[in-house]
């Protein structure tokens, strides 16, 4: 069986989102995966896809342009495993991408706009489609209508079935409810989700509450597809006593960080914060006044030897409540990664949320919900080496349990399969 990934980022085995897509198509060879991916990004995984094809907003721009042929295609020849970063959007078009990211309504129909106008559907798209042949397309959704008008195009074109998975919820919360302009956005971006989830076969959705709320919001098949974590060992010092923070600040992430910060410092502690982010606005604020210690970001390599080298590693999420209906129904990558061979996992964040209830339900990690509790719950968590013990060996079981990178592969290999043939699902 062929499979078609469609999705914003490339597959890597660094980025979060693209770490997440490889585990879920593990179980396929790499010559029978093909992606068609949007980011300024180059290739730099080959063993699981030998085959992409990338179209960006800078190739949507230029092809405004008369006989201005864009998109690339790489091959095995072409793929960059020496890279230690898949992002190739520095300068200009990395201010873009920044400016791009604080998602308002206008921002939002400006870029479907130009996708909308940009002459995409090329010759050399569509025989690169032909030769593709995928027996399914997998879309990795996301927050802009245009790339669900180019996964059910692509779709149409080809006469395959199509499957959508979702990692975070952009339909039922608008995040620009307060502004006209941000609900006129909010509603064409629905009517188009609507359209492709009509032509979808069925829905992936990364937590159980996200399944139940989608299988009713569209009326299809919709199954609960955790992230996966690779079966690492990791050689966790016992005598560590840094607490670590690995992973993007947005979400109002950064303020969470300060909070704990501040309380680490009453107990004579730091927090260690690792990230690729470049707004300094966000960074503004990770100070050691604030019990930060900011240390940019690291390679891939270099995330694991924190972990070993780290008491507790960090999960936090926003109290307020914007921050709580974007993230409600997201899981992080680095979760099932803590829970699969981390350190013990530290989550701070708010009760109704589906990562924070998840963790507290299972007694998979050390869960503080309020700000008051702070300070006695680090005294707790560095102190208690039992409790330590015990909540890894939670966090071991649940991962084996929804997590595992042998386990979950097959399941996708079973729901596309029957999306192929055109089977129903149990």
């Amino acid at each position: 069986m062929k499979v078609l990934l469609v999705s914003h980022t490339v597959l890597s085995k660094t980025g979060n989102m693209g770490k997440t897509l490889r585990g879920y198509l593990a179980d396929f060879a790499p010559e029978d995966i093909a992606q068609f991916y949007i980011h300024s990004e180059v290739p730099t995984d080959d063993t699981r896809c030998t085959n992409y094809y990338r179209f960006t907003d800078v190739d949507a721009l230029k092809s405004l342009w008369p006989f201005q042929q864009r998109g690339v295609h790489f091959g095995p020849q072409d793929i960059q495993p020496e890279r230690t970063t898949t992002r190739t959007d520095s300068g200009a078009v990395g201010e873009i991408y920044q400016f791009g990211r604080k998602r308002s309504g206008g921002i939002y129909l400006m870029r479907n706009l130009l996708w909308k106008l940009g002459h995409w559907k090329t010759p050399k798209l569509k025989a690169w489609l032909r030769e593709v042949d995928p027996d399914v397309i997998l879309f990795a959704s996301g927050d802009y209508s245009f790339m669900y008008d180019i996964a059910r195009w692509m779709a149409e074109f080809l006469n395959k079935p199509l499957v959508v998975s979702c990692m975070d919820d952009y339909y039922i919360y608008n995040a620009n409810q307060d502004t006209a302009i941000g609900r006129f956005q909010h509603k064409l971006y629905l009517n188009t989700v609507r359209r492709t989830m009509d032509r979808a076969s069925c829905i992936l959705a990364i937590c159980d509450s996200m399944r139940d709320a989608y299988a009713e919001l569209f009326q299809k098949p919709c199954y609960v597809l955790h992230t996966s974590a690779e079966e690492k060992t990791l050689t966790l010092n016992p005598n560590a006593q840094q607490l670590s923070y690995l992973g993007n600040l947005g979400f109002d992430r950064n303020l969470q960080l300060c909070k704990i910060g501040r309380a680490a410092k009453k107990i004579g502690r730091w927090v260690d914060v690792y990230s690729g982010e470049k707004n300094p606005e966000i960074l503004s604020v990770l100070t050691e006044e604030n019990g930060i210690r900011y240390h940019g970001s690291i390679p891939a390599s270099e995330v694991l030897k924190v972990m070993e080298q780290s008491l507790a590693v960090i999960h936090t999420e926003a109290f307020d409540e914007k921050n709580k209906q974007e993230v409600r129904f997201s899981v992080s990558t680095k979760i099932a990664e803590s829970l699969m061979y981390g350190p013990c996992l530290l989550a701070f964040g708010p009760e109704g949320i589906a990562s924070i209830d998840y963790l507290k339900q299972n007694r998979a990690a050390y869960v503080i919900t309020r700000e008051e509790d702070l300070t006695a719950g680090l005294q707790d968590l560095t102190t208690n080496a039992a409790l330590r013990k015990e909540l890894l060996e939670n966090a071991r079981a649940l991962a084996q349990k929804n997590h595992s990178s042998s386990v979950n592969p097959q399941k996708v290999r079973a729901w596309l399969q029957a999306a192929a043939e055109g089977k129903g699902l149990e």
